[in-house]
């Protein structure tokens, strides 16, 4: 059931590299994506600057990426990109992701946040919206997260089609059985979402989030790379918030 490691990449010009991290479907087994993550192993502390030249680069990467992400049922290979909300109303990093808006059917905006400002909500929700509108899905990430700020507020703020059940937490409950979990899966996916669990490491963390009625998974599980490798606990979908000029890390 496992795949290969995942892919990599970087930019030849900056040396900023990515990974590719599939979402697996657990009923299936399929590949129904993948999801870009800043950082060779862990989630880089760019400064602002490097953070807009990060995005501008994928602008043009991404285009390359998307015909190696196989179909999976006739269905096109879907790419997970994190955005936070400060990053989503920054006028740079907006303009790199409405230029891939030919794709967009293709590409899921993760929405996280470490950060988060109440008074831009309305703001950030405005450009959310927006990118549906182009065409871009929307995913809600860190449900669940014990650090940063959690997604299940902003879960019911937004018509996602992907709720990402936080890695962190999914680990700290997981001997709690599928029961604990089955309600929070039954509450994310009730407006149509598909929901997905972070950190599934084992076989047994596998069934679990079958059990609970996740949808996809992410994780060691099936991307053969683990503690045993020396690969620090890192979670599938840690966000890279944006690091702003004053050096305070997102």
């Amino acid at each position: 059931m496992k795949n290969t490691n995942p892919l990599q990449g970087a930019n030849p010009v900056t040396g900023m590299k990515y990974r590719l991290e599939p979402v697996v479907d657990l009923l299936t087994g399929d590949v129904v994506g993948q999801e870009l993550l800043a950082g060779d192993i862990a989630c880089p502390t760019w400064s602002e600057a490097e953070w807009r030249e990060w995005y501008a680069f994928l602008a043009e990467e991404i285009p390359l990426l998307l015909p190696d992400l196989h179909p999976c049922r006739g269905q096109p290979g879907l790419l997970f990109l994190n955005l936070d909300g400060h990053q989503l109303l920054d006028w740079h990093i907006a303009g790199s992701i409405r230029s891939l808006r030919d794709h967009a059917r293709r590409i899921v905006i993760e929405w996280t946040e470490q950060h988060f400002h109440d008074e831009k909500l309305v703001d950030v929700l405005a450009k959310i919206n927006f990118l549906k509108g182009l065409g871009f899905r929307i995913a809600i990430d860190d449900i669940g997260a014990g650090v940063g700020v959690d997604g299940l507020g902003r879960a019911g703020a937004v018509k996602a089609s992907f709720c990402k059940i936080d890695g962190s937490y999914f680990q700290a409950i997981r001997d709690k059985g599928p029961d604990y979990l089955r309600g929070l899966c039954q509450h994310l996916s009730h407006g149509g979402a598909r929901v997905v669990v972070e950190w599934v490491e084992t076989e047994a963390d596998y069934r679990l989030a079958l059990a609970a009625g996740a949808h996809l998974g992410q994780g060691w599980f099936w991307t053969n790379s683990g503690p045993a490798d020396g690969v620090g606990l890192q979670p599938a979908g840690l966000p890279c918030a944006f690091v702003e000029e004053k050096g305070a890390e997102g």
